[in-house]
């Protein structure tokens, strides 16, 4: 009995340790939960982190399986200040046969840049390219999946590089010059120019009420501080001076569109605050390729976030239903 009353002091000695360890690393280092929870969605999507070296820089990126000729590899291009990981959770929801891999863009997650680099989103797109070239994704069928600014990267791709490109889905894009102001840039328009680059907590907050239709997923302040410091303090000034190039280029895309003839798909958050929805009539009076538009309701600007599932959904109807036909006809 005394060796079980001691076994059982031990454990809860242990357990007691660990939540105290917990608290201290939540309240002193939050960032370290933030970078748990990256790995951990990694971990739970089934993919892998690499790195490959494209020109004077080192790509990182994630992936899950290998290309196959019967089925087009899904590359994802995440949004401004934000990482790869981010596309783990829609990842989850797509069939294990399929090859899904995303990339940390230059500047953002464990991708570098160097500096007085050239912002523009050509430069971006070339940069793509060869890293697509690099991984081997050039010898087979491609569907490109783009949010934010990586949807507006993808749009400025798939016009760039046609003979590339099997399907195109893009989130929210970037580079549409919008026909109504959104929240976020009646923000800028008052003297917030950097609303999306918070410093404090109070402006994480400010921050993902724009992005975020269901306030419940904003984070407690703790975990805004752990974003604060993992994601924005190490590439503060590097985001801000994209996101003036981003600004200097807002309506990047728009004359670009006519230029895509792959089969593309459009989805929108029905309660968007960055990108305002008119975005949508844009690009259906632009482009000439065939378009296929989901908007999905009770969702604001982060897509990936709040309706992970229903994000997969839609692109794997998209691809089924529309792009396999398209492709064949």
């Amino acid at each position: 009995m005394e060796v079980i009353s001691t076994g059982v002091q031990l454990a809860g000695g242990a357990v007691l340790t660990t939540l105290a360890l917990a608290i201290i690393v939540i309240y002193f280092q939050p960032a370290y939960i933030v970078h748990f929870f990256l790995r951990l969605n990694k971990w739970r999507a089934g993919c892998t982190t690499k790195y490959v070296k494209v020109g004077e820089h080192q790509f990182a990126y994630m992936e899950r399986g290998r290309p196959s000729k019967n089925q087009p590899s899904l590359l994802f291009l995440h949004g401004f200040s934000d990482r790869k990981e981010t596309f783990c959770e829609m990842i989850m929801h797509l069939p294990k046969h399929l090859h899904p891999i995303a990339v940390d863009l230059p500047g953002h997650g464990d991708t570098g840049i160097k500096a007085k680099a050239d912002l523009t989103v050509e430069a971006y797109a070339a940069k793509l390219h060869q890293f697509i070239c690099v991984v081997g994704l050039d010898h087979g069928p491609l569907h490109l999946i783009g949010h934010s600014m990586g949807g507006g990267l993808a749009g400025c791709y798939a016009a760039s590089y046609p003979e590339k490109m099997w399907a195109l889905t893009m989130i929210c894009p970037g580079g549409i010059k919008v026909p109504e102001n959104s929240v976020m840039f009646e923000k800028i328009f008052q003297g917030n120019r950097h609303v999306m680059i918070p410093e404090t907590v109070e402006q994480a907050e400010e921050m993902f009420d724009i992005c975020l239709y269901n306030k419940s997923l904003i984070p407690p302040k703790q975990l805004l501080k752990g974003y604060v410091d993992y994601y924005m303090r190490p590439h503060v000034s590097f985001f801000k001076e994209l996101f003036d190039a981003i600004l200097e280029q807002e309506d990047v895309l728009t004359p670009l569109l006519g230029k895509i003839t792959a089969p593309t798909q459009v989805i929108w958050g029905r309660h968007e605050q960055v990108l305002h929805i008119s975005c949508v009539d844009v690009i259906k009076k632009e482009m000439t390729a065939p378009l296929h538009v989901d908007i999905i309701e009770d969702c604001g600007h982060t897509v990936p976030l709040e309706t992970p599932q229903k994000a997969a959904s839609l692109i794997l109807t998209f691809r089924d239903k529309f792009a396999n036909k398209q492709n064949k006809s």
